[in-house]
């Protein structure tokens, strides 16, 4: 199993910053490939006193995935002021069980922390808690699971609320009646899941009497899967008003086949989209509005958390607060997690502020 040390020379731009932004690539297939050596122990801070370096290993759903390339930017940025390397580790496709082998190696590379956006809310779990019991920080990034499998959880936004926002944002983009599917990511993607549930919850008490949700299917976080799975919903539905997908890899996917589609315009595509994904899409009419948080706020607010919980300076307790530089104050809440901030909708008045 080749891995990826990244390197962290140059700090990227403030969280949010326009202009161009390069995302990091750590490989299309099988796991990550190794770009430089291994990190030293210690390194010489400029008052020359020997400080130790903080070796970190995320591990993202699956590799190649713009979205988590995006986290892995903020982490990058926010590397260089923690003294901390980043290691980038993880399977190509978002199994259930296939971060396990990347988290034990982790744990025999004796890493001071685990960083990981969790395919599974219970899978994962064993390995982590040895992590822990080994003295491993671990930290679950975009999504939460369960509470046993790590200290904290760091969401991009009130996961609660989501579900409410994107009925909200299907009613805005169908004008509030009309079947719509859910394309996902995996079946067992725990955020997905969340704010699936949340959308069922919201429908259910009566609010969208006119939106009806027809069938949710699965893409597994995979461009042709979700494409495959977007062309049966069009055949199978013939009255369908819009596909969600609350998933970059699923909107991107489901866009594309509408762009060249008959039914462009007729079936709207909405849901969670980067900007520089959409963009081309926003600007044919093919979509409307997407939703997104900057994911690369995240990096920033995970490397900072991190190295807090490292150097003792923090406790994964409910009520603790500290200041993240781009990102601002943030405390933890009862259940534990960190929230990032608010989701933004991205449309043909807005789409060319944005640049990630």
């Amino acid at each position: 199993m080749k891995r990826m040390k990244l390197e962290t020379k140059s700090p990227w731009s403030k969280f949010f910053a326009l202009g161009a932004t390069a995302l990091v690539a750590v490989g299309l297939v099988g796991c990550a490939t190794e770009t430089s050596g291994s990190a030293e122990s210690a390194t010489t801070d400029s008052a020359g006193e020997s400080a130790t370096v903080l070796e970190v290993v995320y591990i993202p759903k699956n590799l190649g995935n713009p979205y988590f390339d995006n986290i892995v930017a903020g982490l990058q940025e926010a590397a260089p002021d923690l003294n901390m390397t980043v290691e980038v580790v993880g399977p190509a496709q978002a199994g259930a069980t296939d971060q396990i082998q990347y988290i034990d190696a982790a744990i025999q590379q004796q890493v001071d922390a685990i960083l990981i956006s969790p395919n599974d809310a219970d899978a994962l779990v064993p390995s982590l808690k040895r992590a822990m019991d080994a003295g491993i920080v671990v930290i679950s990034v975009n999504s939460d699971m369960n509470v046993e499998g790590r200290q904290l959880a760091i969401l991009p936004v009130d996961f609660t609320t989501l579900g409410d926002f994107l009925v909200e944002l299907t009613a805005e983009v169908t004008d509030g009646a009309g079947d719509f599917a859910v394309l996902s990511a995996t079946s067992t993607a725990p955020d997905q899941n969340f704010w699936i549930e949340g959308m069922k919850d919201v429908l259910a008490g009566g609010a969208y009497p006119d939106l009806n949700l027809v069938d949710v299917v699965y893409g597994d976080d995979a461009p042709d899967k979700s494409t495959n799975e977007t062309n049966a919903l069009l055949t199978r539905y013939p009255d369908l008003r819009a596909i969600v997908a609350p998933t970059t890899v699923g909107v991107a996917a489901a866009a594309q086949v509408l762009s060249a589609s008959p039914l462009k315009g007729q079936v709207q595509v909405t849901g969670l989209g980067t900007p520089n994904e959409m963009r081309q899409y926003i600007k044919d009419g093919t979509v409307k509005a997407v939703a997104l948080w900057d994911p690369k706020a995240q990096g920033i607010l995970a490397a900072h958390l991190a190295a807090a919980l490292i150097n003792g300076t923090l406790t994964a307790e409910p009520g603790a607060s500290m200041n993240v530089p781009g990102v601002g104050d943030r405390v933890i809440n009862e259940e534990t997690q960190v929230i990032t901030g608010p989701p933004v909708t991205f449309n043909a008045d807005n789409i060319d502020d944005f640049d990630f």
